[in-house]
């Protein structure tokens, strides 16, 4: 899970997801990164979100986003559609990899969930009459999750209450 600064967002998304897809019985290895600074702890709102729900991230730190995390990733998932075209300016290749998280579910529920399909064969599926290129850089249309730092302690839940049922959500589509 990407965001910008592997403070907020993404956080929130690995922690959510990860649950969410054990649950599931989808065992996999979910990881953060950002885009910029490493090093960082979660910000205070997003620890207490989360340990709200029973996570406790107050010891993770940001990092970076680089080719090693790329290449070990069958599925990038970001926060904004800007974030999706900064890996696939620095990546090419991860381009058909790599969504939004509202994009990939959106897109997961117009052609269903992946059942026996290698996850390969199912993004394949959710690429087809996707944006690309220049196209994908001024679609207007690409789903993306707001960043509520900065903002009012509504608009944190409504972020958090999203991503939790994004992430749900796309569990489900894995399972």
């Amino acid at each position: 899970a990407v965001c910008t600064h592997n403070r907020t967002r993404s956080v929130m998304m690995g922690a959510l997801l990860g649950d969410h897809l054990a649950r599931s019985g989808v065992l996999v290895d979910v990881s953060t990164a950002g885009l910029r600074e490493t090093g960082q702890p979660p910000t205070a709102e997003t620890v207490r979100l989360l340990a709200a729900r029973g996570f406790d991230v107050s010891d993770h730190r940001s990092q970076q986003l680089s080719a090693d995390l790329i290449d070990a990733s069958q599925l990038i998932l970001t926060a904004e559609r800007q974030h999706v075209v900064h890996i696939a300016g620095r990546w090419r290749a991860a381009f058909v990899r790599t969504f939004t998280l509202p994009e990939i579910v959106t897109r997961g529920e117009a052609v269903g969930r992946k059942g026996s399909s290698s996850l390969d064969e199912w993004l394949t599926v959710l690429n087809a009459g996707r944006p690309t290129g220049l196209d994908y850089m001024s679609a207007t249309e690409v789903p993306e999750i707001a960043d509520p730092t900065g903002r009012s302690p509504s608009i944190w839940r409504a972020s958090f209450d999203e991503i939790d049922g994004l992430t749900r959500r796309l569990a489900a589509l894995l399972a």
